[in-house]
């Protein structure tokens, strides 16, 4: 009789356990390659070309898109694909970004869009590089963007995100850009190298 008691007893304690204890799951085969769609409002396409050779202009581009494939355990999965409108190139001043839209730098009537499309990421020296075909005025170059990334990370609102950022510096006659009007001075009305700056946020649901 005591040893069916016991018994008992310890049937009741262990289905009481089993109702409070959850095992943890196994994600040894949680899959982690995922696709990020970007997110206009929380990213940023900017750019800055010299002056006069005195001061920078800084403008930005208001509407593109572009997904990010990436995978946190091995960054050479990464696969990036971003399309940028032309005629949304902003600079605070009508006049100048009427100027920019023009044939003798975007051309956007001819080139409505900027696009890149990567082929190959790698890791070097602790650091991440994504090569890809930068298309700009009608002109195809391989690029290398070095970039810098945060996450997956879960945001308050129940997004999966990952945020990238990234520097890189062209020289637009390398990409049909020819207008080459000097000062009296003998410099350039317009630099040609213009630095592009990257704030890209990412996410998934």
């Amino acid at each position: 009789m005591r040893n069916l008691i016991f018994a008992t007893s310890l049937t009741i304690v262990s289905l009481i356990t089993s109702a409070f204890i959850t095992p943890l799951p196994n994600n040894e085969n949680k899959p982690t390659l995922a696709t990020y769609t970007i997110d206009k409002t929380h990213s940023f396409i900017n750019f800055k070309v010299n002056r006069f050779s005195m001061v920078d202009v800084v403008g930005r581009f208001n509407e593109f898109q572009g997904t990010v494939t990436f995978d946190a355990n091995d960054f050479s999965k990464t696969q990036a694909e971003v399309t940028i409108h032309t005629n949304s190139v902003y600079s605070g001043f009508t006049a100048r970004e009427n100027a920019i839209k023009s044939p003798a730098f975007l051309d956007v009537k001819n080139h409505p869009e900027i696009k890149f499309k990567s082929k190959r990421a790698y890791e070097k020296g602790g650091k991440k590089f994504v090569v890809g075909d930068f298309t700009l005025h009608g002109v195809t170059k391989e690029i290398v963007l070095p970039i810098e990334m945060k996450g997956p990370f879960v945001d308050p609102t129940r997004s999966n995100t990952i945020a990238i950022t990234s520097k890189i510096t062209i020289n637009r006659q390398d990409f049909g850009m020819k207008f080459n009007r000097k000062l009296k001075n003998g410099k350039p009305f317009i630099g040609n190298e213009i630095d592009i700056e990257l704030n890209i946020l990412a996410l998934t649901k």
